[in-house]
């Protein structure tokens, strides 16, 4: 089953996440790597007809990290994601296989980081080069990368269909 989180930042932020666990994935039991997908082990914490919550920890990857404590990823609190409900009848506190396509973390990455930063320096270079003075520069800059993001918002829609999670029950449950 397909699911797409409810905004198009949260989906972004969960896919970067998920991509960036990929590198703890040596000391991380519940990260599997297959060839073009990602699959990470989450716990269901909420279920109503409509969605579910579930809640991907990885304590173990967090608890020699010095920087926990100002961690985005939760510092070891884990990362929550509200998805669509498939009907699978889901339970709270069941295990599940969150399945990402590895070229879907790859975009999220490139739309959540490289974009914006290729757009920082690009507006910055060019502001500089036509002779714009530097707090003038600084705040053009500033409203372009906040253009940039308002198009991000405006476009979630298509990003949650191109970016999306499928859901398994893992097998004994």
């Amino acid at each position: 089953m397909r699911n797409a989180p409810e905004t198009g930042i949260q989906i972004l932020d969960f896919f970067v996440t998920f991509v960036a666990s990929t590198r703890t994935a040596s000391h991380t039991s519940s990260m599997i790597r297959t060839p073009g997908t990602l699959r990470q082990s989450a716990t269901v914490v909420r279920v109503d007809t409509s969605e579910i919550e579930v809640e991907v920890c990885r304590p173990e990857a967090c608890a020699a990290c010095k920087a926990k404590s100002v961690c985005s990823e939760g510092g070891g609190q884990g990362k929550r994601m509200t998805l669509a409900n498939d009907g699978q009848g889901y339970r709270v506190g069941e295990q599940v296989t969150l399945v990402m396509r590895r070229s879907s973390g790859l975009k999220a990455v490139v739309i959540a980081y490289l974009a914006p930063v290729v757009l920082i320096v690009a507006a910055l270079l060019g502001f500089q080069t036509a002779g714009v003075n530097e707090t003038s520069a600084a705040l053009l800059t500033l409203a372009i990368l906040v253009l940039y993001f308002i198009i991000v918002r405006l476009l979630r829609g298509r990003i949650n269909r191109e970016l999306t999670i499928e859901i398994e029950k893992e097998i004994g449950q």
